[in-house]
């Protein structure tokens, strides 16, 4: 029986990168996508699915009257492995909003778009541009896929799809899709929907597994067999995946594997009857960010936290708890905790990374005292560079209200500004927006 599925999107919370090399580095996930193959009625190509979605904090709004408006636009190209340009398709959106919290992203809010291309067999590379019209902005995204000509097979299944949750109502299936290969904040487990297709009508019934496998093909989760009705020329598959304790940061392969219906527990690849497997990443989030260091992450609290907080989180036993405990010391000072974003978590560390960028010396940028100073108190009113005394000796003052100003005196001539004046601070970082 063919089912009709709705769908449904659900924002997927990827955001702002972390990364260590030299300093924290930050890019913003200015969009979403993901492309999945499944077999068509077009004669020996199959059907790639196109997915995009915008969050709506990441498209620069401006004031139309009575609402605010963006544009965008999305530009998908499709090429072989030679790099030969095949197809493009070029998307324009208006998205009006009326509320101007909801254009910041404090609802979860974006824009969504799928499209579909007809490929014939072989190896493609699907490129998607996201340009915001009004910043000027441009972000991209690159999916591999195989199309498969689907009619040389007397079984076979089709790409995967990450799903956030499977409903039913009244005989039709409500799915939320998740764009992204991130599954690291996906607490409950997931889903996925994938489709199989019965030419030979072999078999009424399939088994099919799933497995997880880390970069060296090293076997991290498995299930054990579920037997699905197959009875139809096309059956709409989704399987439930648990929370795995033995996911850690990195990237992955999840497979599926459709078996013979047999009452065993052993099966190989070379028992399958067909295999589909696609690229999965697990990252732990915060907020709408994405964190790959959580140590250095922790020793940059020094701002915000007290001494308490840090030595709390510092001494947890494993991983798993210090990761626990620092999500929790977030989700206390998120002034929107019924939205996906955490604005004091983005704010906090948008500040480590400019110190990072901009006041570097003989250590890390946060760590100066300039970055200290940025990091607690934002952007100085007024910056003053006042005249030496003759001492050869660069001085530096940064002016805020109520009269509050610091003086920096770098001693070598080399950018290694110390603070003069005041002594000390005690103040920690708040976010007052």
């Amino acid at each position: 029986m063919f089912i009709r599925i709705l769908l449904i999107l659900l924002f997927a919370t990827v955001g702002i990168s972390f990364s260590q090399k030299n300093v924290n580095r930050f890019q913003s996930d200015k969009f979403f996508f993901d492309a999945i193959t499944f077999r068509s009625d077009s004669i020996g190509k199959s059907r790639i699915d196109c997915y995009s979605l915008i969050p709506y904090e990441n498209l620069f709004f401006v004031d139309v009257g009575e609402s605010f408006g963006a544009t965008y636009s999305i530009v998908i190209n499709v090429r072989d492995t030679s790099n030969n340009l095949l197809e493009t398709r070029k998307i324009d959106k208006n998205v009006k909003e009326k509320e101007y919290f909801i254009t910041q992203g404090g609802s979860g809010g974006f824009d969504y778009n799928q499209n579909q291309f007809f490929l014939s067999e072989g190896t493609y590379e699907i490129e998607a541009i996201f340009t915001d019209i009004l910043s000027k902005q441009e972000s991209s995204r690159t999916r591999r896929i195989n199309s498969i000509n689907y009619d040389k097979f007397n079984y076979a299944l089709s790409g995967i799809l990450l799903l956030s949750s499977v409903e039913e109502v009244n005989g039709k299936y409500k799915i939320t899709p998740h764009i992204s290969d991130n599954i690291g904040n996906m607490e409950q487990g997931y889903f996925i929907f994938f489709e199989s297709y019965n030419k030979s009508k072999q078999y009424d019934s399939i088994d099919f597994v799933w497995e997880i496998l880390d970069t060296k093909n090293q076997l991290v989760a498995y299930s054990n067999r579920t037997r699905k009705d197959n009875s139809e020329d096309v059956v709409r598959i989704f399987l439930k995946i648990p929370p795995i304790k033995e996911m850690s940061t990195g990237s992955f392969t999840l497979r599926v594997l459709a078996l013979e219906p047999l009452n065993i527990k052993d099966y190989s690849d070379k028992t399958s009857l067909a295999i589909a497997n696609r690229s999965i990443k697990y990252i732990k989030t915060v907020g709408a960010n994405i964190m790959t260091d959580l140590n250095l992450a922790i020793r940059q609290l020094r701002y915000i936290a007290g001494s308490d907080d840090l030595s709390a989180i510092k001494d947890s036993e494993t991983d798993a708890e210090k990761q626990k405990k620092f999500e929790e010391f977030w989700k206390r000072l998120d002034p929107s905790p019924s939205t996906e974003r955490n604005e004091a978590f983005d704010e906090y560390y948008l500040r480590i990374n400019y110190a990072n960028q901009k006041f570097k010396s003989y250590q890390e940028g946060w760590m100066t005292d300039m970055g200290m100073v940025y990091v607690i108190f934002g952007n100085p009113i007024n910056v003053d560079r006042p005249l030496a005394n003759g001492d050869n000796k660069v001085y530096e003052l940064w002016i805020y209200g109520n009269n509050r100003e610091f003086l920096f005196v770098d001693n070598t001539g080399f950018g290694d500004f110390r603070l003069l004046r005041p002594f000390t601070i005690t103040e920690k970082f708040k976010y007052t927006r």
